[in-house]
């Protein structure tokens, strides 16, 4: 069983990146540390309960599972988050694979506001239907809350004759993007809102200074710790897109990279940038290297000769990143923050 000492959150992250390879003890000992008060933080009991349950499920015992799945979910209620998705969208999920599908829709039909909320909400809720062979409704949901989250924001926009805010602008992507791949597998017809999902990509590939490519997927434009320090260096105006700090920066690319895959993305890649060799594009066509046109033209460039790495990576392979640790120990674990 598990030592005298704490369970802490980057415990779990280890435990639950690699959950698909441990044993059935394993979830026994996260149970047994939620029972003994060993969990460093209470706030964790529920993220515990629930990969412990997701273990247990792995190895096919679905009712005990299911048992798990519920004190995840009450957990996460006594410690004051009654509509935190992910347990109980997973309690669905094993619910539904009991047999018990009419509790599974009641529990999936209470979560469905998230989806106006936070941009994870399709990944959990509708994925969770998609999953249980309820793709169609999956698609009505999906579809129902984009034209709301749309209308809500035109809405706000005229009353105050201003753009929304960015997390307004995230749900909308990720709504329109899941509801594109997800009507492209069902075989529907092209219509407005695919419009979107397209005219949306592109907008973000140009913002995160990437390309589109039909055939290879999407590359992104990625600066190396070392470029990155020299970029801030040389244009300090480029803090406003890259931010202040290294981790700050991979940080915020790791979970670009995972939005895009989530929402049914092709394969994606890191075009790698330097720093001089910017510099000497921007001269050449009369540009600002601080320009986020110019920075997208040299991403252009590249491509004729790509420096590439695919992402993702094996979990036991180098990050992406650079840093020479294992990608399971490095930005792996970020995409839970």
């Amino acid at each position: 069983m598990l030592s005298t000492e704490s369970l802490t959150t980057k415990d779990l992250d280890q435990i639950g990146l690699s959950f698909g390879r441990q044993p059935s003890s394993k979830a026994a000992e996260l149970v047994d540390a939620v029972d003994r008060g060993l969990v460093a933080d209470p706030a964790d009991i529920s993220y515990a309960l629930t990969t412990a349950a997701e273990i247990i499920a792995r190895d096919g015992d679905l009712q005990a599972a299911e048992v798990l799945a519920r004190r995840a979910v009450e957990a996460h209620r006594s410690d004051g988050d009654p509509k935190y998705g992910f347990p109980r969208a997973f309690h669905a999920k094993l619910l539904m694979r009991l047999g018990h599908e009419g509790q599974a829709l009641a529990e999936l039909t209470a979560l469905r506001p998230l989806l106006l909320e936070r941009f994870d909400a399709a990944s959990y809720v509708c994925g969770t239907l998609e999953e249980c062979g309820q793709a169609e409704l999956a698609e009505q949901w999906v579809t129902e809350a984009l034209r709301t989250v749309i209308a809500h924001r035109e809405t706000r926009e005229s009353l105050t004759g201003q753009p929304t805010d960015g997390s307004g602008s995230t749900v909308m992507f990720t709504l329109a993007q899941y509801r594109h791949r997800l009507r492209a597998e069902l075989e529907l017809p092209h219509d407005d809102l695919d419009d979107l999902a397209d005219d949306l990509m592109e907008a973000m590939n140009r913002a995160l200074g990437g390309d589109i490519q039909e055939d290879t997927g999407i590359a992104l434009l990625f600066w190396p710790q070392q470029e990155f320090h020299q970029l801030l260096l040389r244009w300090p105006a480029l803090v406003e897109d890259y931010g202040h700090t290294w981790d700050g920066y991979r940080a915020n690319v790791q979970q670009n990279l995972l939005r895009l895959s989530d929402s049914g993305a092709p394969r994606l890649a890191l075009l790698i940038g330097a720093a001089d060799e910017l510099a000497t594009y921007a001269q050449q066509i009369g540009g600002d290297p601080a320009d986020l046109v110019v920075r997208q033209r040299y991403s252009e460039h590249l491509e004729e000769h790509p420096r590439l790495i695919v992402w993702p990576p094996g979990r036991n392979n180098p990050c992406w990143c650079g840093s020479a640790q294992k990608y399971k120990k490095c930005c792996l674990p970020r995409t839970r923050t």
